[in-house]
């Protein structure tokens, strides 16, 4: 009966390392169909290790029947890779093919960006040349383009221009312009407006501009160079209706109002049109609210909207807010921040300006004295005003300014 036993157990001990050398045989061999080599990973102490068990139990005579081994865990691991197992003549097929090996989307959006503009570089060459085969004893002027070339090239390059934007946001949902000056200066400017949530959240709010900016423009390119119809502006409103539902499900409403602050075409005006004004967090949140009332309700007044900023600002304030709505004072303190003059610089041109655009008016509305003798009074306060803009900006800082000054200096007396 023992020896019966022991060669029962020989026979299960030989056809189970039978069956394992099968196995491993095949697993062992790369398939010729895909040229990919496939890698048998073992589980809970392996393959062998398990035959090793099945044999012990059998020798120390267990009673029950030895479990059958698991299927072993396959998995395939490419040995061999191929850019043309990705690429695609079509750049829809391009990208999903590139998204579905895992390719991050900002090294998606360099091969695509470079690849179409090689392409557009290559027909922009085409009109840059005459066509003439090159022969070095020709001089120069044999290679010129002619006239009707000429104008056949710009009309092709402002039709590049045209399309390059669209192709772009056509595939990859992104604004043309925003992404090319990536490339000559990366200025973070996105991650600094949206540093007040996390990265995950700032990704999803610029998916969602790009997505706005796009359907915004299909409008806008349907239009042409006619002008919207109701039914355009209608479709505006829609969408910008659609983009403010969208981020109001992705943040709260503090932190809505805090990204529209960051970036809303009201609030980039108002960091324009409030240069001088210098306005504290409060007071920028103050007037940003009454435009944004403003805008919104078509009944409401402009001066309605003044008198509020008068209450609330008081009346010193409110004055320094009146001064920052003159173009020319708020050129003025962009030149003084410029060249780094002292804060009172600005007032100081507007001050001079003031007082000779009074004279001149003067001695414009002055009529007894003959024409010859007016003229040279006003050519007198012309020459005055420019002296003390010299002496108070200095010889330098006065060249300088004469692009922005002197149109309002030459215009003292002038009949207008």
């Amino acid at each position: 009966m023992r020896t019966t036993v022991q060669s029962v157990l020989l026979l299960v001990n030989v056809l189970l390392l039978g069956a394992g050398f099968y196995f491993f045989s095949r697993v062992g061999q790369p398939s010729a169909d895909t040229g990919r080599r496939i890698q048998v990973e073992q589980a809970d102490g392996g393959f062998r290790e398990r035959l090793l068990q099945n044999r012990r139990r059998l020798q120390s005579n267990e009673a029950s029947e030895p479990a059958p081994p698991p299927e072993p865990q396959v998995v395939y691991v490419t040995n061999q890779f191929h850019w043309s197992d990705v690429e695609s003549a079509d750049y829809r097929e391009y990208i999903a093919n590139l998204r579905s090996i895992g390719c991050p989307e900002p090294t998606i959006k360099d091969i695509i960006i470079t690849d179409i503009m090689k392409l557009y570089a290559a027909r922009r060459g085409q009109f840059y040349h005459n066509g003439r085969e090159f022969k070095f004893w020709e001089t120069d002027e044999k290679r010129k383009l002619k006239a009707s070339q000429l104008a056949e090239r710009e009309q092709q390059l402002a039709q590049i221009d045209k399309e390059i934007p669209a192709v772009l946001r056509e595939l990859l949902g992104i604004n043309y312009e925003r992404e090319l000056n990536r490339y000559f200066v990366e200025t973070f400017e996105d991650d600094r407006r949206l540093s007040f949530v996390d990265e995950s959240r700032r990704a999803r709010l610029l998916a969602l501009r790009d997505e706005n900016e796009g359907r915004r423009e299909a409008i806008l390119e349907q239009a042409g160079d006619g002008a919207l119809s109701d039914a355009d502006r209608e479709a505006l409103r829609q969408i910008d209706e659609q983009h403010r539902e969208s981020l109001a499900r992705l943040l709260s409403p503090d932190e809505l109002e805090e990204y529209e602050l960051r970036t809303s075409d009201t609030a980039n005006r108002l960091r324009s049109e409030l240069i001088g004004f210098n306005p504290t967090e409060e007071e920028f949140r103050l007037v940003y609210s009454l435009k944004r009332a403003l805008e919104n309700s078509p009944s409401t007044e402009t001066s309605q909207l003044e008198e509020e900023l008068r209450h609330r600002l008081g009346d010193a304030r409110f004055g320094e807010y009146q001064r920052a709505q003159n173009p020319d004072f708020r050129d003025a303190v962009v030149f003084s921040e410029i060249h780094e003059l002292p804060p009172s610089t600005a007032a100081s041109l507007m001050e001079s300006k003031h007082i000779g655009e009074a004279e001149s008016r003067n001695r414009m509305s002055n009529r007894a004295p003959p024409e010859g003798e007016r003229q040279a009074a006003l050519q007198a306060i012309r020459e005055e005003t420019e002296k003390s803009l010299r002496r108070m900006l200095g010889t330098t800082h006065f060249s300088r300014d004469a692009d922005r000054s002197g149109r309002w200096i030459r215009s003292l007396g002038a009949p207008n």
